[in-house]
């Protein structure tokens, strides 16, 4: 697919018309319109749909400005272009070479396009043939052959293609039978070659992969003639590869506007609906288009046409009176020429002096703009883009001198933490004052910044591991040196480190950040704020880690997720008082999947948020569904995860549950771990008070394997404290943890609150408890969790023939 966009501009003194206003813009200030005219070779409602994004974007970033989309044929855009009523200018390649020569525009900067994941600057031409054709192995074979093209002036459909036949010694419109253009969309040339029209056909690159996808183009029915091999280009292709589509300005544009826009397209982002609904990946500083002029050129095309010549002989013998007309009118324009040639020269100069003040701005302006698209706004830190370039450099050198390049994958350990907690604006600050101590003292070849809190340090001066180790502990030195931010004097950060290194684990830059990335996770799971070597291992654990989030978010779409109740045993009754929900995925293939395998996945990718609340609302539903089924009411217990407790919509949320489940609030008890507590002590007190306000209980779950201390345990309110099993696992036999476990239900008793053991699984476990007075406990001794129906036979069982010992209440 080719599009041509032009943007038109009609100034505006006065305020926007009415219903135009853009959000957040002072409709009293002077607005400019712009009107974005998109030629395409599609409908135009199609067009248009397509290219709004873009506009809403450009009105979102320009304050003064306002664009709207204009969908036009091709005929209306020449004559918008030779009015000169369009102020920018994006076409293909060859068509804005042209234009450059016939009317002055001045390239911006040039697309990036989307191809098989990744982002790409170039395209060309592909010839394919009919895949049964073994006659056609090479370029040369198409002599006498019938091919197929989109058009004359399609670029990759045809003048690419037209190109490389001439650089294989063939003429198109001498050595092949014939060459049929059909006109755009590309399929059409596809559609021919596959109805057996052609022995061959030239299509833009990107549209074999594109209609193979969609089920046009059979598996085997088609392949690439002459195929050729380009690094970090994914798409089949014949030709040479020639830079993507340049966003231009005519000579009248304002400066500020085109510099707004400017910088407004470089710094767009993958995920902007402008780059989605668009179908490209975003812009890049301006590339050459040097060999757009040379192919131009070669083909004799616009603006190198080939212009008729005139012998010179021939014309003397045949006209001989023209060429006396001629010499005359010479004679006598040379007499004006010397009448006016002083003016001329005054004038020539002040240009002269003009043009270079012009190009010297413009070229401090194009060396701007190309550090703004190579560097983070942020820190001042090169970007990924800067970044692979460099360490491309660094792998070529290291290959030459059989040297080593490390690379340093660093992520901040609970970064999130402090946004949450203190605003992102000290998070910002705080990652600013990282990029200044980096830049200053740690010595690398580069260090970027690629995204959030994640940093990249390229290394080429340490080969062996010992000293990359030195190195790495010398950055977490670094950035755990205090921070003063958002009235914080020494408020501190760890940091993840993975390491990957070339040649040893990867052979392209962008492999090698990968590697480095999954190390960095293998160091957080091996307690953060240190460093691991890649290992192959590992990129199966990521590849595994990967796909178990994306099976997880389909699970969450297809609602696969079940929710599990385990009973909680008064010890004195014996009898069931209350249920603990959990979750449970069953997937369709896999079965039943252990909660080790993706709970530590949904923390780590924001997922267990959603499962939080799914939980919370199906259990507290369940809970009211047992009532009115006549099963005695049960205290309902749900898990709070580290997200949940830091997310300002919860109490909303929570307050949603009850009100749509109609379940007293006295009968939900909320389970926060005790880690997840003391992380976010300074702020959740706030939250918890008001979730106390509810009437809602708290709990301390896994009791006894952190930090926190009696004063938390009356400053926060709770209500249960929850032994973790790790201490009942070994009871009564273990000293140390019998000892432990009797101090902490005495503890909890003389503050008042209730205790629970969990993982209680023989009845010696339980009978200590019960003699050291613990309020309860759940564990297998009881049940295992089970779906909502069959604790609801076990409940109605137990409610039939009261217990009289332990095995008739559930052990």
């Amino acid at each position: 697919m080719i599009w041509f966009l032009v943007l038109f501009g009609s100034p505006l003194t006065g305020a926007a018309a009415p219903g135009d206003d853009a959000p957040g813009k002072q409709t009293d200030a002077p607005v400019t319109t712009y009107t974005i005219a998109v030629l395409a070779f599609r409908d135009l409602d199609s067009t248009q749909a397509q290219w709004q994004a873009t506009a809403d974007y450009l009105s979102d970033r320009i304050a003064s400005a306002e664009f709207r989309i204009r969908a036009l044929d091709f005929t209306d855009l020449g004559r918008a272009v030779q009015a000169a009523d369009v102020d920018f200018v994006l076409t293909n390649t060859g068509h804005y070479v042209r234009l450059e020569a016939e009317q002055g525009i001045t390239r911006l900067s040039t697309l990036i396009t989307w191809a098989e994941g990744q982002p790409i600057r170039e395209f060309g031409g592909t010839i394919l043939v009919p895949a049964g054709r073994e006659d056609l192995q090479d370029l040369t074979d198409l002599r006498g052959q019938r091919l197929l093209a989109v058009q004359e002036d399609s670029f990759g459909g045809w003048l690419a293609g037209a190109h490389t036949l001439e650089q294989a010694g063939l003429d198109p419109f001498r050595d092949l039978a014939a060459v049929t253009f059909t006109g755009m969309p590309h399929r059409n040339v596809i559609d021919r070659l596959l109805a057996g029209e052609a022995d061959a056909g030239l299509v833009r690159t990107g549209i074999f992969e594109e209609l193979k996808r969609e089920g046009v183009i059979e598996p085997g029915a088609l392949r690439v003639l002459a195929p050729r091999e380009h690094a970090d280009f994914p798409l089949a292709h014949s030709t040479r590869l020639y830079p993507e589509w340049p966003f231009s300005r005519m000579e009248h544009t304002p400066d500020a506007i085109a510099e707004a826009v400017t910088i407004a397209l470089l710094s767009m982002t993958p995920d902007e609906p402008a780059a989605r609904d668009g179908g490209y990946h975003g812009w890049s500083a301006p590339l050459s288009y040097g060999t757009v002029h040379s192919l131009l050129e070669t083909l004799g095309r616009p603006p190198y046409d080939r212009g008729a010549t005139m012998d010179l002989r021939t014309l003397w013998e045949t006209y001989p009176e023209i060429l006396f007309a001629a010499l005359a009118g010479l004679l006598l324009l040379t007499g004006f020429a010397l009448l006016h040639y002083r003016r001329l020269n005054q004038r020539l100069q002040r240009e002269v002096v003009q043009r270079r003040d012009a190009e010297s701005r413009l070229r401090a302006h194009k060396a701007d703009l190309a550090y703004q698209a190579e560097h983070d706004p942020l820190t001042g830190l090169p970007n990924r883009l800067l970044l692979v370039a460099q360490l491309s450099a660094a792998m070529e050198q290291a290959s030459r001198e059989r040297s080593r390049v490390a690379v340093l994958f660093v992520d901040l350990d609970r970064f999130k933490t402090i946004n949450d907690s203190l605003g992102h604006a000290v998070g910002d600050d705080l990652l600013q004052i990282l990029g200044e101590r980096l830049k200053a003292r740690f010595e690398a070849r580069v260090v970027a910044r690629i995204g959030g809190d994640e940093f990249i340090a390229v290394l080429d001066d340490a080969d062996a591991q010992p000293a990359i180790e030195n190195r790495t502990r010398e950055l977490l030195e670094l950035i755990a040196e205090p921070f003063a931010v958002g009235g914080w004097r020494d408020l501190q950060v760890g940091a993840s480190i993975g390491i990957a290194l070339f040649p040893d684990h990867a052979s392209s830059a962008a492999e090698l950040i990968t590697q480095a990335d999954a190390a960095m996770y293998e160091a957080k799971d091996a307690g953060r704020n240190t460093f691991r070597f890649y290992t192959r291992s590992m990129t199966h654990a990521a590849n595994q880690r990967l796909e178990t989030e994306n099976r997880l978010r389909r699970a969450i779409a297809n609602r696969e997720l079940e929710v599990f109740y385990q009973p909680q045993v008064a010890t004195v009754s014996g009898r069931i008082t209350g249920v603990e929900a959990l979750i449970r995925w069953r997937d369709p293939e896999r079965g039943l999947i252990s909660p080790a395998a993706f709970i530590p996945v949904a923390e780590e990718t924001g997922l267990i948020a959603d499962l939080g609340i799914y939980v919370l609302h199906e259990a507290c539903q369940q809970a009211v569904a047992w009532d009115r089924d006549g099963l005695p009411p049960l205290t309902m217990s749900v898990n709070l995860s580290t997200r949940q407790i830091a997310d300002p919509g919860l109490l909303y949320e929570l307050r949603e549950v009850l009100q749509e489940s109609s379940l007293p609030p006295y009968r939900l008890m909320l389970e926060i771990t005790e880690s997840a507590l003391m992380q976010h002590a300074d702020t959740a007190q706030d939250t918890l008070q008001q979730i106390k306000h509810l009437g809602v209980a708290l709990a301390i779950d896994d009791f006894g394997t952190g930090y926190s201390s009696l004063a938390y345990l009356k400053e926060f309110a709770i209500d249960t404290l929850k032994i973790d099993r790790t201490f009942v696992g070994a009871l009564p036999a273990d000293r140390n943890d019998a000892e432990l476990t009797i101090t902490i239900i005495n503890m909890a008793h003389n503050l008042g609150l209730n205790v629970l053991a969990e993982g209680v699984e023989t009845e010696a476990q339980r009978a200590f408890l019960a003699a050291h007075a613990c309020d309860a406990w759940q564990g297998y001794l009881c049940s295992r969790p089970v779906p909502a129906d069959e604790l609801a036979t076990r409940l109605r069982q137990t409610t039939a023939a009261p217990a009289a010992s332990h095995e008739e209440h559930g052990a």
